[in-house]
């Protein structure tokens, strides 16, 4: 097992100097990556039990007992809610702008790192093909100089480089991508939810009547 590893590492280390680069990205992406699957949660940010029960006892009348679920929580979902309780004294528009407000800032927890995420997959790519261009100029180069004992080895080490950069580069790039598009489609269907939900929320203050507060309290008897 050991030789397996000693031998890897010495394989990675043909790439060059540009699979140190590589591998910060690497280290980089993995961490955002694990740190966003264990952020996002949905159980976490959008407690369905817990938003059912806010919504109950809305609807029993008891605003206090609301917020102060909404506090025993905090979260995305669960700060908009308070915040827009708190301001049910204001008219219909300004309880939205206010529900905008304090939006904005959750919106961008939620976001958070997945732009980082993006451009390390972006600059892996790039990373891996300059070490290609840097290889194959290596190789050339030699072959278009005078014969030496030598040049075989020298192509060969070149070629290397432009391989193992490329793959690098790639198995870099990868899950970068993959986890960008997977964790932005996952908070823009919590930004839905939360829009769904604050809507239906400044709905029930103004007019008392909310199709999502009825569904949501119903959901709780379940």
């Amino acid at each position: 097992m050991i030789h397996v590893i000693i031998s890897g590492i010495e394989q990675l280390g043909r790439g060059g100097f540009l699979m140190i680069p590589l591998l910060i990205c690497s280290i980089l992406a993995h961490t955002i990556i694990l740190g966003r699957f264990y952020s996002l949660r949905r159980s976490k940010l959008m407690p369905d039990r817990l938003i059912a029960r806010i919504y109950k006892v809305l609807e029993r009348g008891n605003p206090e007992g609301a917020i102060s679920l909404c506090e025993s929580r905090p979260g995305p979902l669960t700060n908009i809610l308070r915040v827009g309780i708190s301001s049910r004294h204001l008219e219909g528009e300004e309880i939205k702008a206010v529900i905008d407000i304090a939006a904005k800032p959750e919106k961008l927890k939620l976001n958070k790192h997945l732009n980082i995420l993006a451009f390390l997959g972006s600059v892996s790519v790039l990373i891996g093909l300059l070490g290609t261009v840097l290889g194959m100029f290596m190789s050339f180069g030699v072959v278009f100089k005078s014969y030496r004992p030598d040049t075989t080895s020298t192509v060969a080490n070149g070629v290397s480089v432009a391989l193992l950069t490329t793959v690098a580069g790639l198995v870099v790039a990868l899950p970068s991508m993959i986890g960008y598009a997977y964790f932005s489609s996952k908070v823009d269907n919590m930004i839905n939810d939360m829009t769904r939900h604050s809507l239906s929320l400044v709905r029930f203050l103004t007019t008392g009547k909310s199709h999502l507060v009825e569904q949501e309290a119903s959901r709780s008897e379940e």
